[in-house]
């Protein structure tokens, strides 16, 4: 089969158009559209924040099985959710200067016993699209012990933002994820913060995510 297609600028094209697609049923050509502008439309990406949240203490040594967060995509969900931005920040106390957030992708043989069904109070998942009616089913939990981690699974994320140590300056944060890190369904992804004790910091997580169905190999 043989397609021949004519991008324009603005072009205003009557009649009958056919368009070539992804896999994934996105156009490949658009004219206009930004970085991330129909996912959004589409309602497939979210957000995370945790203000209202209790946050989570640093600790000084690389974490084994003890993740202070854990955001979990349930088992049985049909979509995955693809990551294009993470971090923590501090939601009260001053922290200490330095640090830096480690990550643990979550498979079944690393869940917890008991894997919570429900995100910890004041966790808030909203889709990013305001009219949307999609919603995720993704939860955050706080203080989850992990099953068979050792401290070489865990991998630098993102390194304290250098500007302050007080409330409203203070994050660890990777905005230069783009999909890079995904959760399929049954797994999930763990956080912990490694930062000197400061004055009584404690952490709250926030992220960006687009969902869609995926075939994961």
């Amino acid at each position: 089969m043989l397609i021949e297609a004519i991008a324009g600028r603005f072009t205003r094209v009557q009649g009958l158009v056919a368009q070539t697609l992804t896999n994934l049923g996105s156009l490949r050509v658009a004219q206009v559209e930004a970085d991330g502008d129909e996912a959004t439309r589409a309602g497939q990406r979210f957000t995370l924040s945790a203000h209202g949240a209790t946050g989570i203490a640093p600790v000084q040594a690389l974490p084994t099985t003890a993740a202070q967060w854990m955001i979990w995509n349930p088992n049985g969900n049909v979509v995955s959710a693809f990551f294009d931005v993470l971090g923590v920040e501090l939601a009260s106390g001053t922290a200490g200067a330095g640090g830096v957030v480690h990550w643990v992708a979550v498979g079944p043989s690393f869940a917890p016993s008991t894997v919570p069904t429900i995100s910890t109070a004041n966790v808030l998942i909203k889709n990013a699209n305001p009219v949307s009616a999609h919603g995720s089913k993704l939860i955050c939990v706080s203080a989850q012990t992990l099953q068979n981690t050792v401290s070489s699974d865990w991998a630098p994320l993102a390194p304290m933002n250098p500007t302050g140590t007080i409330l409203g300056q203070t994050i660890f944060e990777q905005r230069d994820l783009k999909g890079k890190l995904v959760i399929p369904p049954g797994c999930g992804i763990g956080l912990a913060v490694i930062s000197p004790t400061g004055t009584s910091p404690l952490y709250t997580p926030y992220g960006i995510w687009r969902e869609y169905p995926a075939d994961m190999e």
